[in-house]
């Protein structure tokens, strides 16, 4: 499918049926532990964004199949920021209205500073928004935003959201090693939460293969050191271990190289997603002696993604 990937295991979310509703890299933002990699440039308006109507259709026809796999939550994200999209109102609507599963939306924060994205943002069951430091120098060197966008307005816009939604807010804070992890920093994202008030504090670190090799994760005794530092709002996020009931089968290529091509997965991933590592072992090879797909190593554990089309 274009749009839909997954059911993906979530860190938070349980299982996730993503909504992809924008070209790779349409970002604000360029940052150094994103899985997608470094953008070529920033945006301040998406360039192009698929209608929204088609996103429906494939919507429609997902859940009509007999075989759709089930899921916890409906995932507006974007290989960018999904708030970039004009139409993500109606797109939360419908998607309610067509699934009746709970929606979230994953953003980067940068356009909550709009109070056209707060009301879109609203409507959302969860929202998802990202916070990883409260000061503007580390702002720009972790992030690496557009430069019309400022942490301060983000911080001041969050709490304005946090007001104004009736579901939930769930401040992400990924913690990049030597960056952002400092007592100066952890002093002024203490306070940003003071502000902001949000339901829950999600503590992050780099996980995946992030687009600088220099973007290091912190421990997990920092992390532990952090959550507590923070607050009994705080919570580290753990790796979704329960398995899919999924049948035996064969496993289309098409399936998964394009669930590669959304994100990295991870040995464990791939058996959530596809069943025991020994029945995808074969077609991982197949794939690698192909040039379709690449591996990486990150802290011991080999990520797939999928290299891009020629």
């Amino acid at each position: 499918m274009k749009f839909i990937f997954g059911p993906v295991p979530s860190r938070r979310l349980g299982l996730s049926l993503g909504i992809d509703i924008l070209p790779a890299k349409t970002c604000n933002m360029n940052c150094i532990y994103c899985e997608l990699g470094r953008g070529k440039r920033t945006y301040s308006k998406a360039p192009y964004s698929p209608p929204w109507q088609e996103i429906v259709s494939e919507i429609e026809e997902y859940i009509s199949l007999s075989s759709h796999q089930k899921f916890d939550f409906l995932t507006f994200t974007a290989s960018g920021e999904p708030t970039l999209h004009p139409d993500l109102e109606k797109l939360i609507l419908t998607a309610k209205k067509l699934t009746g599963k709970p929606v979230t939306v994953l953003t980067n924060s940068s356009t909550v500073t709009d109070p056209r994205v707060r009301r879109t943002l609203g409507l959302a069951d969860v929202v998802l928004p990202s916070l990883d430091t409260a000061n503007q120098a580390t702002f720009q060197k972790i992030n690496r935003p557009h430069s019309s966008i400022k942490i301060q307005r983000i911080i001041e816009g969050l709490a304005i959201l946090r007001k104004e939604m009736t579901g939930q807010m769930w401040l992400e804070i990924l913690f990049v090693k030597d960056i952002n992890d400092t007592l100066d920093e952890l002093l002024a994202l203490r306070q940003a939460i003071d502000t902001i008030r949000p339901h829950k504090i999600q503590l992050n670190t780099v996980a995946r293969p992030p687009a600088e090799n220099w973007a290091r994760p912190v421990s997990s005794k920092t992390m532990e050191e952090i959550r507590s530092f923070l607050g009994e709002r705080a919570q580290v996020v753990i790796d979704f271990k329960a398995q899919m009931d999924k049948p035996d089968g064969l496993i289309l290529e098409s399936e998964l190289v394009d669930t590669l091509r959304r994100r990295p997965l991870s040995q464990k991933d791939i058996e959530t997603l596809f069943g025991r590592y020994s029945k995808t072992r074969m077609l991982l090879s197949s794939l690698l002696k192909k040039g379709v797909i690449e591996e990486k190593m990150i802290l011991g554990e080999r990520f797939y993604s999928a290299l891009p089309k020629d």
